[in-house]
Order: C-alpha cells, then sequence, then structure tokens
C-alpha cells in the first residue's frame, strides 16, 4: 500500500503529508485517467494528459506549516516551473499546486482542499545500470597471421527486461572516449555520428518531454548533437535514436570499449497499490 508522497518544490525544499500537515489518503492523487474519443468501433486520440485533482488536507496546532505550503506552491507558480511529487521514494511526476480552500477554521486546527495539477499524466520510476565492455572471447575472428590491430566481435553484455506490458522510454549516457558510438538493445541501433572527447558524455534522452541528445564537457559545456543522431525514419525504423524499449526482455550489444548508463523510465497512471 502507497504509504508516503511529498511535495518537493522547484527550489529543492520538501513538505510531506504524514504530518504536521496531514492528508490522509489523498484519494485524489490515487486516481487514473485515460484521455480518448469515441469511434464507431473503438476508440480514437488515446493518451494520457495534464489532469487536475483535489485533495484535503489539515494541520493541528502548526500554521507555519500551511505557510511553508503556500511559499512553495506559490513560488512554484510564479516562476512557471512545477514541482515533483514523490510516492514512496521511487515515483515522480511534475506538479502545480494553484490554489488552496479552506473548509474548516478553528484555533487548533484549520483544513483545506488543495487543488493539485498532475501535469504528466503519468508517475515514473527510473532504474540505471551501468555497463562496461566485456567482448565474448570466443566471438571474434581467428586470423592465421598477426595483424596490427585485433578483430574482435561485438560485445555482448546482458539482457535487460520491461515487465510493464508497454514500450519504456530510456536515457543513454555515454562516457568517452569514443567515435561514433552505438549501442543495440533489441531490433533498434541507437547511433550518433560525432566524437565524444575523454572526460566529456553524451546524453540521448528519449523522454516524452525531453528527445535531445547532447554532449557534456568536463567543465561542463553543453553542445547540441541532436543533427548527429541517427533517427532512420522514425519509431520502428530500427535505427531511430529515440526508440523506447520493447516489453519483454532484449539483448544489449555494442562495440568500441566505452561505457555507458542505461536508465529506463517505467510509467503507470498512478502510484501502485503494492
Amino acid at each position: 500500500m502507497l504509504e508516503t508522497i511529498e511535495y518537493t518544490a522547484g527550489n529543492g525544499e520538501s513538505i510531506g503529508f504524514e504530518g504536521p500537515l496531514y492528508g490522509e489518503t489523498l484519494t485524489g492523487l490515487r486516481g487514473r485517467a485515460w484521455d480518448y474519443s469515441l469511434a464507431s468501433r473503438g476508440l480514437t486520440g488515446v493518451t494520457r494528459k495534464t489532469r487536475e485533482t483535489n485533495v484535503t488536507v489539515r494541520i493541528h496546532d502548526s500554521p507555519a506549516t500551511l505557510d511553508l505550503l503556500c511559499r512553495l506552491a506559490d513560488a512554484d507558480m510564479a516562476a512557471g516551473t512545477p514541482g515533483t511529487l514523490i510516492a514512496d521514494g521511487e515515483w515522480e511526476t511534475r506538479a502545480w499546486i494553484p490554489k488552496s480552500e479552506p473548509q474548516t477554521i478553528t484555533p487548533t486546527m484549520v483544513e483545506t482542499q488543495l487543488t493539485v495539477v498532475l501535469l504528466d499524466g503519468v508517475w515514473r520510476r527510473e532504474t540505471t545500470t551501468h555497463h562496461d565492455p566485456r567482448t565474448d572471447a570466443g566471438s571474434g575472428l581467428d586470423y592465421p597471421h598477426d595483424y596490427p590491430h585485433d578483430y574482435g566481435g561485438m560485445s555482448i553484455l546482458d539482457t535487460v527486461a520491461n515487465t510493464s506490458g508497454m514500450p519504456q522510454p530510456i536515457r543513454l549516457t555515454i562516457f568517452g572516449p569514443c567515435v561514433n558510438p552505438y549501442v543495440i538493445i533489441g531490433p533498434n541501433r541507437y547511433e550518433v555520428d560525432a566524437t565524444i572527447p575523454a572526460s566529456s558524455r553524451l546524453e540521448i534522452d528519449g523522454t516524452a518531454d525531453a528527445r535531445t541528445v547532447i554532449m557534456i564537457s568536463d567543465t561542463g559545456l553543453r553542445t547540441n548533437l541532436f543533427a548527429k543522431a541517427m533517427r532512420g525514419t522514425g519509431r520502428g525504423s530500427g535505427t531511430y535514436i529515440f526508440e523506447p524499449l520493447p516489453p519483454g526482455t532484449s539483448t544489449i550489444s555494442w562495440a568500441g570499449g566505452f561505457e555507458f548508463d542505461l536508465t529506463a523510465i517505467e510509467e503507470r497512471s498512478e502510484p501502485p497499490w503494492t
């Protein structure tokens, strides 16, 4: 059962709903809603959009807590930067709290209804795995003569599992040095035609809100390499840089001796009940 939810503002400050600000079951945050249109024999435009919900909270003998919530929520609204709701320390969704309507006020207790705007329509949990080059000794070619360089096979690392039943957005972080790096996950090849120097990293972000390909140097300089990324003919083409991770188990392979992080982003319409 979901135990904790906290709101983290854009400035990094957080406030929970387990006391002295009590949200009880926070029923409004537990629901889910898909947007769609009815067709003659089915649905069209199926998506998960931003949605608005209400939750009731109360405080006892702690008006400063309500002042803190007001300050954090107002600052995010004024800045146009959403805060983040975090469930059980794992699942996150971006949110604003644009409204508070007091329902009951006594000398020792205040009950108020908060309007919460869930910006993403989904809750997300990230899982990151780090991968080092590990070449299968039996996968290379065995030549009868010596050559000034080795002929190695693809590095078959492992497998990655997606048990959600739906495609998952992924983020790849490739660490230099490497030239024209690529990683093959399942049927798709993620490739960027660029040189990544030592101490720099390449970040390929396929989340719905980002879709960026950025090289970041050791000094923090950011270079947009979107135009250098292989995009094929789009999703399902086999060379799409932002291809999501398909359901089931996929193999991972690459060549070039570089290390990389693979972050799979699980999405749910509501926080898990278990």
